[in-house]
């Protein structure tokens, strides 16, 4: 179902290959560009739990 918001359009099976062909090498890049923030994201936050992690050890050896 289309999203209210889109404009849906009626295209031939070629005019839709080319618009495919078209779109890919931006679409590729989004999904590489969402890619490389979700690994930056997921290092973030296992940088931070280990830091977490030390501090409670650090914490729970010398005090």
């Amino acid at each position: 179902m289309a999203r209210p918001d889109r404009l849906r359009l009626l295209l031939s099976d070629d005019d839709a290959h080319q618009v495919r062909e078209w779109l890919a090498p931006l679409l590729a890049r989004k999904r590489a560009a969402a890619a490389a923030r979700a690994r930056r994201r997921r290092q973030r936050l296992l940088a931070t739990l280990w830091l977490i992690a030390l501090a409670v050890a650090l914490m729970t050896r010398y005090f």
